[in-house]
């Protein structure tokens, strides 16, 4: 089971946040809050969640209603957008359009610089993901509270077995859960949409935040 974190005031005025730390806003907070109501009666085995403050403050919530400790995991951080953190796309278009054309264009090879690639990205999260499939059963629930660029990774590479349309799929907006089921061969995943103050936003464009 897969958590966004809320909204941030970052990601309200459609900012790159990769690797900034940065707590919810508002709307987040009553976001997060929402989630954790909508998800009480779930019984998840474990809590993971990216080491950022907007995921951990997230994942506090849930911790309250289902009585877990969330464990930090770095893996599970957004891709780092370096020098390009917390630019608007007009900001990052004037400053260093020429890099981010080739950017939007080959993600997976070009990073921002001091930044990560898409591939990157994907191998620290495969890397954990493995690790974790390996030491639960079949039968358990674990929730993972992350960023959009993550979900959308594992939508891709793990769900529909092609990253090249990382662009294209419908993500999963602030303050919303996609619940994906592995029956031995497949991944099968459905959102939750009974949150109605998640983010609307599915299409992640390349202009948007991530």
């Amino acid at each position: 089971m897969w958590v966004r974190h809320g909204q941030t005031e970052e990601n309200r005025a459609g900012r790159y946040l990769g690797h900034s730390d940065v707590p919810l806003n508002e709307h987040g907070c009553a976001q997060a809050e929402q989630v954790a109501r909508l998800l009480a009666t779930e019984r998840p085995s474990a809590l993971y969640t990216s080491d950022l403050l907007r995921c951990r403050q997230t994942a506090e919530r849930l911790a309250a209603v289902w009585g877990l400790e969330p464990r930090a995991v770095p893996a599970l951080r957004e891709l780092s957008f370096g020098a390009w953190e917390r630019l608007t796309y007009d900001e990052l278009m004037a400053r260093d359009g020429e890099h981010a054309r080739r950017w939007y264009d080959n993600p997976f090879d070009c990073a921002p610089p001091g930044g990560e690639t898409l591939a990157q990205l994907g191998e620290r999260v495969d890397r954990w993901l493995m690790r974790l499939m390996k030491s639960v059963s079949m039968d358990d629930t674990v929730c993972l509270v992350t960023h959009g660029g993550v979900i959308r990774w594992f939508q891709v590479a793990w769900l529909e077995n092609d990253p090249s349309r990382y662009w294209q799929v419908d993500g999963v907006g602030h303050g919303a859960v996609l619940v994906a089921e592995w029956d031995g061969r497949r991944w099968t995943a459905s959102q939750i949409e009974d949150n109605p103050i998640a983010s609307k936003e599915k299409h992640v464009s390349r202009q948007s935040d991530l």
